[in-house]
C-alpha cells in the first residue's frame, strides 16, 4: 500500500439538493460551467489535481499547502464574482476545507484520514469560506498574506482526536462615501481583503482592532508573509506641473502589485501620507507594518520618460532591487509592467498571468487618454467645488480619446452622482434641476459596457439607495474582485452591510480597512459611527463620530453632512441635550445648502436605507430625544389625519391620482401600478419610479432621485372638485391630490 504526503482540498456545493429541486437543469448548467470554467483551470494552474468529482462537489490534491490554500482563496473569490450578477436564489455557494496529510494511493485515487479531514474541515466551513486544519495554518502563515481566525479544537465525524479548525481569512481594505460622497477629498487606498473572510467577520470586534487603534496612534501590526508599500514617486520633470504622472504610476503600480498572488500591498492613502514627513524608509515600512518599501521618480521630457525605482528591505534597511527604464510616453504601461515584474521576481512571487489590470477592468491602452484620466483624477481628489468642471474636461477629453475607456466613464459619473443636492457643485458645473443624476445615469450606463471597480462601486452606491442592499452587496463584491487594491469597493461593502442590518460585519471592513490604511479618513470615522450606532454602542458611535470634526478641511460634504445628523441621534440615546443642540446648530449651513430646510426624522430617512425599518427606527427614538421633530412643515407624527402604510397602499396602488404643488402652483399627476412602479408629472417634467413602505412612510426611486420617503394626510378642508383632499409631503416640498380613477 502506497503512501504519501499532500495537501487535500474538499469542495461542494451548499445546499445542492434544494437547488437542483427548484431547477435541475439550471442547476446542472450552472454548476458544470463553473467546474469547467472555474475549478478546473484553477486547479490546474496551482499545479493541483483533481481527483474525485461527485455530483456536488470535487477533491483535489496538492503537493504545495501554499498552493492548496492559494487556489481556495482563487476559487471563492471567482465564485464571488461569476455569482454577482445571478439572482439570489440561482447562486452556486461552496464551501471548502484543506488538509494537510498522509494519504492512501490507489491508483488515480486518494483515500485515508488526509482525505477524511478535509472533507469534514470542509463541513465547518461557512457558505463561501475555507476552513484548514492547524498543521495548514502553521505550513503558510509566514508564506502567504492569508489571516486565519481560530476556530478552537472541533470533534468531527469518524474522527477519534479533536482536530484544530481554522478560518481563512486576508486582512485587507475599506470603502466610498454615504450618498454620492464619491472619490473627491477621500480618494483611493490600497488593500488584499478577501471577500468572504471580511463578511465573515462578526460582533466580536470591540474596542479592540481597528477601533481601538482609532484612538490610538500607533505603528500597525505587521502582517505575516511578503508586504510592500508604494510610496509617491518623485516628479523630476522640468515641468512641476506633472506630479500628477508620478501620483498616477505609483498608484497604477500600487495596483497592479496588489493582483500578485500572496503579496500584501498597503493602501495607496496610508503611503502618500508619508509625503512630506522627514521620514527614512524603514521608520515608514515600521509605522506601515510592512517588510518592503518600493519609492522611485518619473523623469518627462516631452515623449522621453525614464523611470527609476528601488525595493528597500526594511529588516536590513537594504536594497533589494533597483533599475532604470527608459522609454517613450507611449510605452509607459509596458514599463509599469517590467517594474511588477522586477518586483516579482525579486520576492519570488508569482505573477498573476493575463492581461494587465487597467487591460481587463475598463482601462486603457491610449497613453493620451491616460494622462487626461490623471489629470481628471488630480483634480478630483482637490475635492473644492471649482475643481468639479476640471475634472470633468479631462474625464471628457479622456473618453474623446478613447471611448471604451471605461473607468473614465465611471468616474464621470461619480463626479455628476457626487455633485447632486450640493448646490455649490451643481453651480459650479453650471447644472439645472436634477441635471446632476440624470448625467450620472447616462454615464454609468455607458460605463456598464466596459465595467471597472469604479463602475461597481457606484452601481453599489445606487442600489443601496434603492432599498436594494442584497444587490448592492454584490456588487461590491464583483469591485472587490476586480481590485482588491480599492478602498471604496470595501467601503460600498461596510456601508450596504450596516444597510442590510449586518452592521457587525459592516465594521469588520472598518477594521480590515485600518490594517491597510492606519491614518483614519473623516468617512470611516462615520461608518465606524453607523455601525456600532447600529449596534446599540452610542458611546462608540459618538466617539467615532465626533472626530470627524477634527478632520473636516479633508471630510467630503456628505460625510460631514450625514456625520452631524448621526451624532445628533447619538446624543439623543446618551441624554446630552446640550451637545445636541450645538450639533443641530452646526447643521444649519448645511440644510440651507441642500435645500432641505430643517432637520426632521423624514429628512434623516432619506439619507439611511435601511433594509429592516427597526435599524430607521433607533435614530427616529435618538433624534426625538434630541427635540428633533419627525415632520416638516408642522405637521404632527401622530395625528388621526395621518394614513397608515395600508391606507397610502390602498389610495395609491392600482390608481390615479390629481393635484399640485401647494408651493409652486405646478400641476401633479401619478399613476401606479399594483406592483407599486408608477408614471408622474411635475409641471412639464414626466418620470417613472417605484414605490415601496418603511414604516408609514412611502419611499420612492426615479431617473431624477434615487431615494426620496413621504408621508401622507388627510385634508379635512378638502374636496375632490379642489383635488386637495389629501396631502403628500416630503422634507423639502408639498403636493395636495384627490383619487381621480
Amino acid at each position: 500500500m502506497d503512501r504519501k504526503l499532500a495537501a487535500i482540498l474538499a469542495a461542494d456545493v451548499v445546499g445542492y439538493s434544494a437547488l437542483m429541486e427548484r431547477d435541475e437543469k439550471g442547476t446542472h448548467e450552472r454548476l458544470k460551467g463553473h467546474r469547467q470554467e472555474l475549478f478546473e483551470p484553477a486547479v490546474e494552474k496551482h499545479h493541483g489535481r483533481i481527483f474525485k468529482l461527485m455530483g456536488d462537489g470535487v477533491m483535489a490534491e496538492f503537493g504545495s499547502v501554499v498552493d492548496a490554500v492559494e487556489c481556495a482563496v482563487s476559487l471563492q473569490r471567482g465564485l464571488a464574482e461569476r455569482n454577482a450578477d445571478v439572482p439570489q436564489d440561482e447562486r452556486i455557494l461552496v464551501r471548502i476545507g484543506i488538509n494537510l496529510g498522509e494519504v492512501i494511493v490507489e491508483g488515480e485515487d486518494r483515500y485515508g484520514e488526509g482525505v477524511n479531514i478535509a472533507a469534514r474541515l470542509e463541513q465547518l466551513a461557512e457558505p463561501g469560506g475555507i476552513c484548514v486544519s492547524g498543521k495548514v495554518a502553521k505550513e503558510v502563515e509566514k508564506k502567504l498574506a492569508f489571516g486565519f481566525e481560530a476556530m478552537g479544537a472541533q470533534k468531527v465525524k469518524n474522527i477519534a482526536e479533536p482536530v484544530q479548525a481554522f478560518r481563512v481569512k486576508l486582512d485587507g481594505m475599506p470603502a466610498k462615501s454615504v450618498r454620492p460622497a464619491g472619490k473627491f477629498g477621500l480618494w483611493r487606498v490600497v488593500a488584499a481583503l478577501a471577500l468572504a473572510a471580511a463578511l465573515a467577520l462578526t460582533a466580536a470586534i470591540t474596542l479592540s482592532g481597528a477601533w481601538w487603534a482609532m484612538n490610538r496612534n500607533q505603528a500597525a501590526i505587521p502582517v505575516a508573509g511578503p508586504s510592500i508599500a508604494v510610496l509617491p514617486f518623485d516628479n523630476l520633470s522640468d515641468d512641476k506641473e506633472q506630479g500628477y504622472l508620478a501620483d498616477g504610476i505609483a498608484e497604477d503600480l500600487t495596483t497592479e502589485l496588489a493582483r500578485v498572488p500572496g503579496l500584501f500591498v498597503v493602501s495607496r492613502n496610508a503611503a502618500f501620507g508619508f509625503r512630506r514627513q522627514n521620514l527614512q524608509p524603514v521608520e515608514i515600512a515600521g509605522r506601515l507594518g510592512v517588510r518592503y518599501i518600493l519609492e522611485g521618480s518619473i523623469r518627462r521630457a516631452g515623449d522621453d520618460l525614464r523611470l527609476n525605482a528601488q525595493l528597500i528591505d526594511a529588516e536590513t534597511g537594504g536594497h533589494l532591487w533597483a533599475e532604470r527604464f527608459d522609454g517613450a510616453w507611449a510605452q509607459v504601461f509596458d514599463l509599469q509592467d517590467k517594474i511588477v515584474t522586477e518586483i516579482a521576481k525579486a520576492l519570488q512571487l508569482r505573477l498573476v498571468a493575463g492581461q494587465r489590470a487597467a487591460q481587463i477592468a475598463g482601462g486603457t491602452s491610449n497613453p493620451a487618454a491616460y494622462e487626461a484620466y490623471l489629470r481628471g483624477l488630480e483634480a478630483g481628489n482637490r475635492g473644492q467645488p471649482e475643481d468639479f468642471p476640471v475634472a470633468a474636461r479631462h474625464y471628457e477629453q479622456a473618453i474623446a480619446l478613447d471611448p471604451k475607456f471605461g473607468a473614465a466613464i465611471a468616474e464621470l459619473a461619480w463626479l455628476y452622482w457626487s455633485a447632486d443636492g450640493v448646490d455649490t457643485r451643481e453651480k459650479a458645473l453650471g447644472l439645472g434641476v436634477d441635471d446632476a443624476i440624470r448625467r450620472s445615469d447616462a454615464y454609468l450606463e455607458q460605463a456598464a459596457k466596459n465595467p471597472s471597480p469604479t463602475y461597481y462601486q457606484l452601481l453599489a452606491d445606487r442600489l443601496v439607495w434603492e432599498q436594494k442592499s442584497d444587490e448592492a452587496i454584490a456588487a461590491s463584491q464583483r469591485a472587490i474582485a476586480l481590485d482588491p487594491s480599492d478602498q471604496y469597493g470595501y467601503h460600498e461593502m461596510s456601508f450596504a452591510l450596516t444597510m442590510n442590518g449586518r452592521a457587525a460585519d459592516g465594521l469588520g471592513y472598518v477594521d480590515a480597512a485600518t490594517r491597510v490604511a492606519p491614518s483614519w479618513t473623516p468617512y470611516r470615522y462615520y461608518l465606524a459611527g453607523l455601525a456600532t450606532f447600529s449596534l446599540g454602542r452610542f458611546e462608540d458611535a459618538a466617539a467615532a463620530l465626533e472626530k470627524i470634526e477634527s478632520q473636516s478641511e479633508n471630510a467630503d460634504f456628505w460625510t460631514k453632512y450625514t456625520g452631524l445628523v448621526m451624532l445628533t441621534a447619538t446624543y439623543g440615546h446618551l441624554g446630552r441635550v446640550a451637545d445636541a443642540a450645538a450639533t443641530k446648530e452646526k447643521l444649519k449651513p448645511y440644510l440651507i445648502d441642500t435645500g432641505d430646510g430643517e432637520l426632521t426624522g423624514l429628512l434623516a430617512m432619506k439619507d439611511l436605507p435601511f433594509k429592516n425599518y427597526a435599524d430607521l427606527e433607533r435614530v427616529f427614538e435618538g433624534l426625538r430625544k434630541a427635540g428633533v421633530p419627525e415632520l416638516p412643515f408642522g405637521f404632527d407624527a401622530k395625528s388621526k389625519d395621518r394614513l397608515t402604510a395600508d391606507e397610502i397602499k390602498a389610495l395609491f396602488y392600482g390608481h390615479e391620482i390629481q393635484g399640485r404643488d401647494s408651493i409652486s402652483g405646478e400641476a401633479y399627476w401619478r399613476a401606479t401600478a399594483a406592483d407599486g412602479s408608477y408614471r408622474a408629472s411635475l409641471g412639464a417634467l414626466s418620470f417613472t419610479g417605484v414605490s415601496w413602505f418603511e414604516g408609514d412612510v412611502m419611499c420612492n426611486a426615479n431617473q431624477l432621485s434615487p431615494r426620496g420617503c413621504r408621508a401622507v394626510f388627510r385634508n379635512p378642508a378638502g374636496t375632490f372638485e379642489a383635488k386637495n383632499e389629501y396631502i403628500i409631503f416630503r422634507h423639502r416640498d408639498r403636493f395636495e391630490f384627490s383619487v381621480v380613477k
